[in-house]
């Protein structure tokens, strides 16, 4: 019996000219963002990829002027994130006292097992209102009704 050698990967270790490169690092996923009116008086923010330190500054420009509008609700639709992180879980939490200070509902989809797994190791889940789907995060909600159209 012969023993084995360990397996590389070719693109990892590629030698070229006495040097050992590495692979080129994959770039960060991005944070995709979908808005939109349901009713008259809430917005609607759907949210995708990863939430974290080089992504929430984009949350966070989206989200701040929706929370400081005349809004009633804001619901966050949170069941497309793959990742969140420490920053993801902040900007969470800041949006939440922002709504609170403004009389705004702020409503969290949940879904993504990161989402809940983050949530509960922070001990945020008595914080958010959490939703287990859109439709219940958006039963209830007052206005007049919208008619969604995408645009692409």
């Amino acid at each position: 019996m012969t023993a084995l050698a360990p397996r590389h990967r070719a693109t990892q270790n590629t030698h070229r000219g006495g040097q050992q490169m590495q692979d080129p690092p994959k770039p960060h996923p991005d944070l995709d963002l979908q808005l939109s009116r349901p009713t008259s008086t809430s917005v609607l923010l759907q949210v995708s990829g990863d939430l974290d330190s080089q992504t929430a500054a984009r949350l966070h420009e989206l989200l701040a002027p929706r929370l400081s509008s005349m809004a009633e609700t804001v619901v966050l639709d949170l069941s497309r994130l793959t990742f969140i992180g420490v920053a993801g879980l902040e900007l969470l939490l800041h949006a939440q006292r922002q709504a609170d200070i403004r009389r705004v509902q702020l409503r969290l989809v949940t879904g993504p097992r990161c989402l809940q797994r983050a949530l509960t190791a922070a001990e945020l889940t008595e914080v958010f209102p959490c939703y287990a789907t859109l439709e219940r995060a958006l039963a209830g909600v007052t206005g007049r009704a919208r008619q969604l159209h995408a645009t692409g």
